[in-house]
């Protein structure tokens, strides 16, 4: 049928033979469901609006809303860590013509042009469709596709206008940063760093190769997540429908070429207005192919920002529910063997910890390398059975703890497999050996032998990466899990890495029928799916928890449970306790609403530049914390154990956990309601100041100072362990979860602790402060001594 034509300016059409109408106008309006699509041939413009006139999409004023580009992205790599330069990316094309318009029917509008004015671009013609989504019979939303034909067409732009007070969230995990915009965010899959611009830690190790690899240290950009979807405060979203590298432009005013180790990336102290203030009006999506597609969508009713990603989740996938034993208690990590294990667990119990499950990475062997000061590191044999030496009675064992003490266990897997021909207490089986004479490993394509491409993960240790582009070692791996891990009792694991796959020319996946440049950001997926079919299979998905760090743009269905990967075992805003809100935040805003981060921290670090190490301040602060903003209660020993105040150090520290695992369990029945909520309407637990005030200034420039567990709960953390008090600003409540307006009036904030009543403004919140004052240094640049103080700031809506 011909379209509609709503617009009171002139058209003309120009029938083919297949009946389909080719519209030149000067602007003509098409009717797409609820939206109407405007295009304006002469001012080369596309704008769209849905039922309400809200703004979907409006081409940007200064540059052209589709074009295109010749040159790849520089990616350099070593050991999981990748660094990217846009330099050999040339200039996209300016000028976008539209020639015409076809339409044949109310549920797609196709819109096809050249470019001008740039030689590199004049033979390329272009592309741009938008349509219902059929598929889902969501008529709330839009599927685009954008595509550009010509030589040496590598690269693809979407641009459109934002409007100066939208806000971004969500592209994955993303640390150190609250509001986007202004910023450049790839999406890439790779290791976090030790630092992400945390000084002097990130600099050391970004410049001293040989310690790590090279940019160790990372960039505040650097993520283990490769998550191209995007929220925004009018309720705006995008969601990519490809793997392949993807840079969000959100408004920045950059005009050089993107590095991660540009200033600014880098930079301590991180300051959103200097971003937000310099913002331009355009955001742009570059896609690495000639062609891009994916959703677009607006919410036309509720909260903003809840809505869009309710709508965001119908499309990506919501995450399976958690058990409901995960909800109970503590999960406690630890390594040392069976009976070191099983003494941490009586000496928690008698301290009336609630602990529902240990946590055992060392189930198969530990291995030991040396660092600074003589100091050994734990690292762990990458062979998927029980260490004789540690766990000897495995098989007997798991179940005794269960039935003895009511406690789980959860074991460690990862997407490698290690050469244990040196393991100095034995093996009974090598699956190194297995994997590389069946083929089941990344290949080097540079020896021409068809062996394993392997990585060094410190001396003495090669291992092998599974091939999972290859659906056989995907059936052989899964077939080893089954066996190796679930012909025991285990309660679930932790899921490791999936970012390592390196993309040039030494590696081949699937004889070289697969390019690792396109299925690098779609291995976390597939490894993610491969492990969740291993628990459905066998009917313990109900069970189980599997969490993984690594991620991909639809991942969320496949895993129960996100972890927000490595942070320093500090207090600091990039790479340290702070970084546990913003990551939370961004990540639900993608869809991964069950989250948690490893209590304590993770990486030590031993350096003539400063040490960094754990003390029972920071392992507290961390556990009242995570009490509130983690959906699951896990600590961790950090990288060197030894140098570590651990839970189960002294009664004083099993004292503060069991305190801080009893608050996190006093939440239960509260957090189910929230999950329930994820379940029904894709809703983040951890929701950023914004989500109710929207037009407050000072509740958008939050990063990690506070956060809603929900509507009901608003948590001011306290990072400085000095504090006995801190300063909370309250902002006052403009709209609810469903978002009808709220009177100022209306509410007034209840503080937990004292029960004082508040409305919204600027309070200073006393801390109960429970134990004798501990004087600690800490890392963070501008932070002095702490002290232990204990309750953070917390204040609910009666």
């Amino acid at each position: 049928m011909p379209p509609r034509l709503a617009s009171a300016l002139a058209a003309t059409a120009i029938v083919g033979g297949d009946g389909t109408s080719w519209v030149s106008a000067t602007a003509a309006d098409y009717t797409l469901g609820p939206f109407t699509v405007t295009v304006d041939s002469e001012g080369a413009s596309v704008d769209i609006v849905n039922s309400a006139g809200d703004q979907i999409w409006k081409s940007a004023s200064d540059r052209a809303f589709i074009s295109a580009s010749t040159g790849l992205t520089t990616i350099t790599q070593a050991s999981g860590n990748f660094q990217l330069s846009s330099e050999d990316v040339g200039t996209p094309c300016r000028t976008a013509t539209i020639s015409g318009v076809t339409s044949s029917s109310t549920d797609h509008v196709d819109i096809g042009g050249t470019f001008g004015g740039d030689s590199a671009c004049s033979n390329w013609t272009w592309s741009l469709s938008f349509s219902l989504d059929s598929s889902s019979g969501d008529d709330s939303q839009l599927v685009f596709n954008a595509s550009v034909v010509g030589d040496k067409v590598d690269n693809v732009y979407m641009a459109y206008e934002s409007p100066h007070e939208e806000a971004f969230f969500g592209l994955g995990e993303q640390t150190g940063i609250g509001n986007l915009r202004g910023w450049r965010v790839p999406v890439w899959t790779r290791e976090g760093g030790v630092g992400r611009g945390e000084e002097p830690v990130t600099t050391y190790l970004n410049e001293n190769a040989s310690i790590s690899g090279a940019f160790a240290g990372g960039s505040l950009l650097t993520t283990y997540t490769g998550v191209g979807s995007l929220t925004t405060s009018l309720g705006r979203w995008v969601v990519l429908n490809g793997t392949k590298y993807a840079l969000f432009d959100l408004a920045s005013n950059a005009t050089s070429a993107f590095e991660d180790t540009a200033a600014g990336y880098l930079a301590g102290n991180i300051t959103e207005g200097d971003h937000v203030t310099g913002s331009t009006a355009t955001l742009e999506i570059m896609y690495e192919s000639n062609s891009v597609s994916g959703w677009i969508g607006r919410a036309a009713k509720g909260n903003p920002l809840l809505e869009a990603t309710n709508a965001l989740t119908k499309v990506t996938g919501r995450q399976p529910k958690l058990p409901d034993w995960s909800h109970d208690g503590a999960i406690l990590g630890i390594q040392g063997g069976q009976e070191f294990v099983e003494e941490v667990v009586q000496n928690a119990l008698r301290a009336n910890m609630p602990l529902v499950s240990v946590w055992l990475q060392d189930w198969s062997g530990t291995r030991l390398q040396t660092g600074a000061y003589g100091i050994s590191l734990h690292r762990l044999w990458w062979n998927w059975e029980p260490d004789s030496t540690l766990y000897p009675t495995w098989a007997e064992w798991v179940p005794h703890l269960q039935s003895t003490y009511g406690v789980r266990t959860m074991s460690y897997i990862n997407t490698f497999l290690a050469n244990v021909s040196t393991k100095s207490t034995g093996y009974n089986t090598s699956f190194y050996a297995i994997a590389a004479s069946e083929g089941r490993f990344v290949a080097n394509a540079t020896a021409g032998d068809d062996s394993a491409w392997t990585i060094t993960s410190g001396p003495g240790i090669d291992a092998g990466l599974l091939d999972l582009s290859n659906q056989s070692t995907i059936d052989w791996f899964k077939a080893l899990v089954k066996k190796q891990y679930y012909s025991v009792p285990i309660s679930g694991m932790m899921q490791d890495f999936g970012e390592y796959l390196s993309v040039d020319d030494s590696v081949s996946l699937s004889g070289g029928a697969v390019d690792p440049r396109v299925f690098h950001n779609d291995y976390p997926t597939v490894w993610a799916t491969l492990l969740r079919e291993v628990v459905a299979e066998l009917g313990l998905e109900n069970d189980t928890i599997g969490f993984h760090r690594s991620a991909g743009t639809f991942s969320a269905k496949h895993t129960n449970l996100f972890w927000v990967g490595d942070q320093n075992i500090d207090e600091c805003r990039e790479d340290g306790m702070r970084a546990v809100i913003s990551s939370t935040l961004h990540v639900g805003a993608s869809g991964f609403a069950q989250t948690h981060s490893d209590i304590g921290g993770y990486t030590n670090t031993l350096a003539t530049v400063g040490n960094i190490t754990r003390n029972a301040a920071l392992l507290g602060r961390w556990g009242e914390l995570g009490a509130f903003s983690d959906t699951a209660f896990r600590t961790h020993e950090g990288n060197i154990p030894q140098v570590n105040v651990q839970a189960y150090t002294n009664e004083t520290t099993r004292a503060y956990h069991a305190y801080n695992a009893r608050l996190f369990r006093s939440l239960k029945p509260y957090r189910l309601a929230l999950l329930d909520d994820y379940q029904a309407n894709g809703w983040p637990l951890v929701r950023h100041p914004m989500v109710y005030s929207p037009n407050d200034s000072i509740a958008s420039a939050v990063i990690d100072e506070t956060f809603w567990l929900g509507e009901a709960l608003y948590v001011a953390p306290v990072y400085d362990l000095t504090a006995s008090s801190v300063e909370v600003y309250l902002p006052p409540l403009q709209v609810d979860s469903q978002g009808a307006a709220v009177s100022s009036t209306a509410f007034t904030y209840k503080h937990l602790w004292s029960g004082d009543r508040q409305g919204g403004t600027a309070t200073e919140a006393a801390l109960g402060v429970r134990r004798r004052r501990e004087r600690y240094s800490t890392r963070c640049v501008g932070v002095g001594t702490s002290a232990k103080v204990k309750h953070a700031g917390l204040f609910s809506l009666p």
